[in-house]
């Protein structure tokens, strides 16, 4: 066969035989095209399907091999149909190719480049939903160690890639009637991995205007300085009268940059309107502030929640903006005068949403003329009704209004701000005030919060558009470019993205959750912040990673120091906050933090000034580079800890340290003894103590059935991975310290999915919703069959996205016969030991940051994962009751290591720890982190020897409850 040839020669393609030259473009029929830069070969036979994607210099196929449409180089869509090529043919620099089954033609116009192709939409007949051009999957992992590096850019706002740059596993790009086929535009890279930035800044710069020019983001990121700097986030404190005392914080933490986040009074959302009392020259009070943080070293970053509106806006109040956006248009089918509090209209009403919150897209609020009413609720039978009625909503006019009106619900979202229509001029007033206001100020960032929320206004389908299109008129009206951050990412925004990318603050298991957010970074996975599943294997695959695979500087906001409040939220330690910033040195990454913790806060806790004397420290160190690659190398390492000290000749070191917690559940419970490996060489333990929260009796009065074996019937399964089944049923067995009913989980795996990964799911709807008060404890009995298998007794709330509320509880069955187990602090280090399904009911973001809503528990959830491949496994479960939570008071702790023991003279209650660092330098803190005893032990220290030690904790306790305590146990190896 054939084989031709299309390569660049002197800026025209020529093609070329493998046996003799031809001339004309005309190709034979059954003979492949090859499309040839001087980097990459791309073939594909006359039918369509994709045959290889190679690397010239290597001359290695990356072409990965699948069925079905993906395995064609295109293709089109009619409705839920998807059509492939029947023919291709290529002739005078253009793609012609013909979808007969969907009577479909497309013609693309193909450029060479050298290391890129081009590829342009000529035409398309036949009226597709949609047409992707460029469809090439490939076997690439999209990771910076590759030699080889693939990406596919959209040169154009209606050109659709769904990867973020800058490197690909499969390229990509697609267009919409919606928004137009014409002129639809890619490039298709395929290069040495070092040539890969070189090459997309030579893209973007050719692109412009069609896609905004930034220097400060994207391609350019790792050069750019702002990308690498530490913040404080500002809410609105921040004045001429503050300015000093803020530069004050930032020094105190080593930071160099400061957020200036939108808020009711600091400035309103879309209309940019300042407190005027605060600044009473609005934007020009506000440049003077940032003209004095530069000239501190601090740069500013304008911080608003993209195009959503204020509700006190005046695009909103008192006259509403005629481009408000509308959820649902009615018409009033009567009369309205001033005193009506209810709307009659002619269409049905049965489907209106009356909710409201954090992430729905209506507040109540209807639009008649220049009148906002809120409604109350709807009938869902004719006569249709809006009932309820507040007029005036707002503050605007109440006013009377005619049968035939025209009536619009407002959308809304992020508990109630309004939004623009996208297509009207507000929409671009709002991006071009927004670069106005950075030219005025001279911000040196702007920060797109909430731009997330856009897929719920128009659609999931059409997120890309008209995000890309606000973000576009900000950057096309900046009259110097900076760097942007979202709360979300999608392929346009990486070029302007100069940092990537702040999570919300986490309130337990903060180590992991650093491990999970540096993994899902370099991943460059992360469209929305959080949504990344995370899970060890892929955690130790991509943490250690030198550079992120999108090319970014990374950012390890948002963070708020915590000290103990209650046992759903972890207690804060140094060793929490180096941990990070080792991390941070590791990846040479910012750190932000959610306000600033002035002295007051400092004196209600004074180990918050350890905290930030630690993160001045490292900061100083991170923005000199002082430490070597093969340093920063091994701080990179997930679940791997350091600690920072100064060697005596005056150099900073780390050494190897580790701090392993263990959870004793009762001093007559086999949990106050146990074993522990030490790694590293003989010497004097260092203990933390942590008294814990305990809970009343199981049979305690006020307990309330979470689970009533009665109801086993009501339990349904929803979900589960490949090869796993999962089953509630009823039993006759009881439990024999109560003789209540249990109910057997079945459950078994094929061995289809990997044994971490074997999940499924039942769940109960509770109707209604469980109020349990002040009864925020679980107590269950269960009988295990010692095979190992994960449960996960789970509460849930409800909510969507990072809204949602869920409190996980495990048990692992690895014993045989009834145990009690009470559940009290929600589970989220060992979530990600194991892989769970992404945002379905499994949030591994909000298992660190939320909690469910214990007077409103909507579901009572089980899980299972860990089966063993082809055996059924069976445990029995008894009554899960809700019961209330009690605190716990102890006096003279003991520890012993290998019979060696240590007594402390101190009275412990609940939140409160103890820290043992040397015979000499032993201290009790109170819940809030302040010293209130200078402590001396009783005993000698205890010494931890190499290798395995045997450890037991004991107390004195007058209580009736269970006492639960942390013990935490710490050593260091030899510096690096």
């Amino acid at each position: 066969m054939k084989l031709y040839k299309l390569q660049y020669t002197a800026g025209i393609f020529v093609f070329t035989v493998a046996w003799h030259a031809i001339t004309g473009w005309a190709l034979a029929a059954g003979d492949n095209i090859v499309l040839k830069c001087k980097t990459f070969n791309y073939e594909i036979s006359p039918a369509g399907k994709n045959i290889a994607f190679t690397d010239s210099s290597q001359n290695k196929n990356y072409l990965r091999v699948v069925e079905g449409d993906k395995a064609y180089c295109a293709s089109v869509t009619k409705g839920t149909k998807t059509f492939v090529p029947t023919s291709v043919a290529f002739d005078n620099n253009v793609l012609s190719l013909k979808f007969e089954e969907a009577d479909v033609t497309a013609s693309v116009k193909v450029i060479n480049k050298k290391t890129r192709l081009i590829l342009e939409v000529v035409d398309v007949t036949g009226s597709p939903d949609s047409f992707t051009f460029v469809n090439i999957p490939l076997t690439l992992d999209a990771i910076p160690t590759e030699p080889f590096a693939a990406c596919s850019l959209s040169l154009n706002l209606h050109t659709h890639v769904y990867e973020l740059p800058a490197l690909h596993r499969e390229l990509w790009a697609s267009c919409y009637q919606r928004f137009g086929f014409k002129n639809a535009r890619a490039a298709v890279i395929g290069v040495p991995q070092k040539q890969i930035l070189p090459v997309i800044r030579d893209v973007m710069k050719k692109a412009v205007p069609d896609v905004p020019f930034c220097d400060q983001g994207g391609a350019w990121a790792l050069g750019a300085k702002e990308g690498y700097g530490s913040y404080l986030m500002n809410f609105g404190s921040l004045t001429e009268e503050t300015v000093d005392q803020w530069i004050k914080h930032c020094n105190d933490f080593g930071f160099n940059q400061i957020d200036n986040h939108g808020s009711g009074n600091f400035f309103l959302f879309g209309s940019f309107e300042l407190d005027k009392k605060k600044f009473p020259e609005g934007w020009q009070t506000y440049k003077k502030i940032v003209d004095k943080l530069h000239k501190a070293g601090i740069s500013s970053i304008f911080h608003t929640y993209t195009c959503y509106i204020s509700q006190n806006s005046k695009y909103v109040t008192p006259v509403p903006h005629p481009d408000l956006d509308i959820l649902t248009r009615f018409t009033l089918d009567a009369p309205l005068d001033e005193k009506a509090t209810e709307i009659v209209v002619k269409e049905s009403t049965k489907d209106v949403s009356t909710k409201t919150g954090y992430m729905e897209t209506s507040n109540r609020t209807i639009r008649m003329g220049d009148e906002i009413i809120q409604f109350t609720d709807v009938t869902l039978e004719a006569p249709y009704k809006f009932t309820g009625c507040k007029r005036g909503f707002h503050g605007t006019k109440i006013a009377s209004h005619q049968a035939g009106v025209k009536v619009g619900i407002l959308k809304t979202f992020w508990s109630g701000m309004y939004i623009p229509e996208p297509h009207s001029p507000l929409f671009d007033e709002i991006a071009r005030r927004t670069a106005e206001i950075v030219d005025e100020c001279g911000f040196d960032g702007v920060y797109l919060d909430a731009i997330e929320g856009l897929q719920y206004m128009w659609g999931k389908e059409n997120y890309w558009y008209y995000g890309d299109k606000f973000v576009f008129e900000i950057m096309k009206n900046l009259k110097k470019p900076v760097g942007l951050e979202y709360a979300g990412m999608i392929h346009h925004w990486w070029h302007f993205r100069s940092r990537y990318q702040a999570w919300d603050m986490v309130t337990r298991g903060y180590k992991r959750f650093m491990d999970v957010r540096i993994a899902s970074m370099k991943a460059g996975e992360e469209y929305q912040h959080g949504s990344w599943g995370g899970y060890w294997p892929e955690i130790e695959k991509y943490g250690p990673m030198k550079d992120c695979g999108l090319y970014l500087p990374l950012q390890f906001g948002w963070w708020g120091f915590r000290a103990w409040q209650s046992p759903k939220q972890d207690a804060m330690f140094l060793d929490d906050i180096e941990y990070v910033c080792c991390k941070m040195i590791g990846n040479n990454a910012g750190l932000s933090m959610t306000g600033v913790t002035d002295e007051k806060t400092q004196e209600a806790h004074p180990v918050y000034r350890d905290f930030i004397k630690m993160i001045r420290q490292y900061e100083e160190l991170r923005h000199k580079n002082y430490f070597s690659e093969e340093v920063c190398a091994q701080l990179r390492v997930p679940g791997s800890e350091f600690t920072l000290f100064k060697a005596d000749n005056g150099k900073w070191n780390f050494k190897p340290v580790f701090y392993k917690p263990h959870k004793v559940v009762g001093l007559d419970h086999s949990s106050a003894q146990w074993q522990l490996d030490n790694e590293f060489a003989t010497q004097p333990v260092k203990l933390r103590l942590e008294t814990l929260m305990s809970s009343a009796a199981y049979d305690n009065p006020q307990q309330t059935d979470v689970l009533d074996p009665a109801t086993v019937g009501q339990f349904k399964k929803v979900r589960t991975a490949p090869g796993v089944d999962c089953e509630l049923k009823k039993s006759d067995a009881k439990v024999p310290v109560t003789s209540e009913a249990a109910v057997e989980l079945v459950a078994s795996s094929t061995g289809e999915s990997v044994q971490k990964a074997s999940w499924g799911y039942l769940t109960k709807v509770c109707e209604p919703a469980l109020n349990l008060g002040n009864r925020t404890a679980l107590g269950v009995w269960i009988k295990g069959d010692g095979n190992g298998e994960l449960v996960d007794l789970k509460l849930y709330s409800g909510g969507a996205g990072m809204a949602l509320h869920q409190s996980s509880h495990y048990v692992k069955i690895d014993f045989t016969g009834w145990k009690y187990f009470t559940f009290i602090e929600p589970e989220s280090t060992r979530i990600t030991d194991y892989k769970w399904p992404v945002l379905a009911k499994y949030y591994v973001y909000d298992n660190h940051i939320g909690v469910v809503n214990y007077a409103g528990v909507t579901e009572f959830q089980i899980w299972v994962n860990n089966l063993p491949a082809n055996k059924k496994v069976s445990c029995l479960i008894g009554p899960v009751k809700a019961i209330p939570m009690a605190p716990v008071k102890i006096e003279n702790p003991e520890v012993a290591i290998n019979g060696q023991k240590i007594t402390f003279p101190v009275t412990m209650e609940t939140g409160m720890f103890l820290e043992l660092k040397s015979g000499q330098d032993c201290k009790l803190y109170s819940p809030a982190g302040k010293v209130t005893q200078e402590v001396v032990p009783n005993g000698n220290v205890p010494v931890l020897k190499s290798g395995e030690n045997e450890l037991t904790f004991s107390a004195y306790t007058a209580d009736k409850v269970s006492t639960r305590m942390q013990v935490t146990v710490s050593a260091e190896g030899k510096p690096l």
